[in-house]
């Protein structure tokens, strides 16, 4: 067993603060806005366009490996405490499951992956249409 598995099956990881979550959750929200951009920019400036696509993509790239380290971590804890395995077989659950079962409820209820989902979407949508209106020469 390697040092970093049997330290996660020993310490249940412990969440972020709130601080960081809030920058993680921002950092995702103005690089999907910046690359949304890119469309309206490259109408007017295509400097502009490249400098918003690796801004938007350099954001993406640590909110990304962010968004990975935190879904390993609580995969790590299902798979290392045999979480659903147990709750399966209704097994008597030990301090350390509960502890394990906590730390991804709390992750999941603290988490803003839905609002950054809502949010990219609409500006995805935002972002078609004010393409469509340039394109079609409507302003």
């Amino acid at each position: 067993m390697t040092e970093s598995v049997s330290n996660l099956i020993n310490n249940v990881p412990r969440g972020c603060s709130m601080r960081k979550i809030q920058f993680y959750f921002w950092l995702g929200l103005v690089s999907a806005v910046l690359l949304r951009l890119i469309i309206i920019a490259d109408y007017y400036n295509g400097i502009m366009a490249k400098a918003l696509f690796y801004l938007g993509v350099m954001g993406y790239l640590i909110f990304f490996a962010h968004r990975y380290h935190i879904a390993t971590r609580r995969v790590g804890v299902l798979r290392n405490l045999e979480l659903l395995k147990k709750v399966e077989e209704r097994r008597t659950l030990s301090d350390k499951d509960y502890e394990g079962l906590e730390y991804i409820m709390w992750s999941l209820s603290v988490s803003k992956e839905r609002m950054n989902y809502l949010v990219i979407f609409a500006f995805s949508i935002l972002a078609i249409a004010g393409s469509l209106v340039l394109d079609l020469g409507i302003v």
